[in-house]
């Protein structure tokens, strides 16, 4: 498995980018005179685009610690890398959290538009994490507790199945690519890098799943589905609540790989997490400005929840 201690998630290790994107990535190094690397940003590229792997939340640029309060050098990094970058047409990238000093895109030509997460920044009592949860969430949980159990045996079939169903009802065929999902849950596991939950009725009925990938620094609610036939039996909630729990065996951070659904959003709310910022820049033709100035108008016309 390949591993650079140059990354700010595991969405920017090489293992994890050979699985969503292989042969189709590469990374830029900069260098101080010393030969010690001081930023690194990998990048996903495809003809004369970069764009953002499915499946992957970010990629960020890695910066060294030792400029974390230093603007003038993280703006010298980060002009040093897209300098490296000027042959593509198209331009998209959705940067970790960690990057908060954006100015130096703008002044690139770049839009910048903020997106959100919301993340459990300690993991060290989970009692105490509990007792944050609001009203909705610790009913939603002592319901499932009595209706179904917690299994952690991974299965991938149950996953996608899962997943189809999410979206039927959504009146959508399901857009992820289900090869891609096999390959993420089985080298994550294999790489001590995932974890399943599934909550299960005594008749075997699957209330919800989800999978989660990890390092020690945080661990990401990846994937989620619920049949809605069981949609109020709450076992969503337990679910994530079980993902909570191993997270904090494993990992600093719990991210809910948060959405701009407001339904969603709520959702993720109930656990009383943070809601944190981070941000897509994207340059490219006038035409792909327009698009995706209207894209969000089209989504709500298809019916999209946006």
């Amino acid at each position: 498995m390949k591993i650079t201690e140059y990354a700010n998630s595991l969405f920017e290790q090489p293992w994890w980018l050979d699985i969503v994107a292989p042969h189709s990535w590469n990374e830029i190094l900069v260098k101080d005179d010393a030969e010690n690397v001081i930023g690194r940003m990998p990048y996903v590229f495809d003809n004369k685009t970069v764009y953002i792997p499915k499946l992957t939340q970010n990629i960020g640029i890695w910066i060294s610690p030792e400029f974390k309060n230093d603007y003038g050098k993280q703006k010298q990094i980060i002009n040093e890398i897209f300098l490296q970058l000027e042959k593509y047409q198209k331009i998209e990238i959705a940067l970790n959290p960690n990057n908060e000093y954006v100015l130096p895109f703008r002044w690139l030509g770049f839009s910048i538009v903020p997106s959100f997460t919301y993340r459990i920044e300690d993991l060290s009592n989970t009692e105490l994490l509990y007792q944050n949860f609001n009203k909705t969430a610790k009913k939603n949980i002592k319901s499932a507790n009595n209706k179904v159990t917690i299994n952690n045996k991974t299965n991938i079939n149950h996953l996608l199945d899962m997943l189809d169903k999410t979206f039927e009802v959504q009146k959508r065929k399901n857009p992820m690519d289900k090869e891609l999902v096999k390959r993420i849950v089985e080298t994550c596991d294999s790489n001590g890098n995932g974890f399943y939950s599934e909550a299960v009725d005594k008749e075997g009925n699957i209330h919800s799943c989800a999978y989660f990938v990890y390092d020690d620094q945080v661990c990401y609610y990846l994937l989620g589905a619920t049949d809605s036939a069981f949609r109020s039996s709450g076992a969503q909630s337990l679910v994530i609540w079980d993902g909570i729990q191993f997270a904090a065996t494993h990992s600093k951070i719990f991210d809910f790989e948060g959405s701009m659904v407001e339904g969603i959003e709520n959702f993720f709310r109930q656990f009383g997490g943070k809601c944190i910022p981070y941000y897509r820049i994207r340059k490219g033709s006038f035409f792909d400005e327009l698009y995706e100035s209207l894209k969000p108008r089209i989504k709500k016309i298809m019916g999209y929840k946006i």
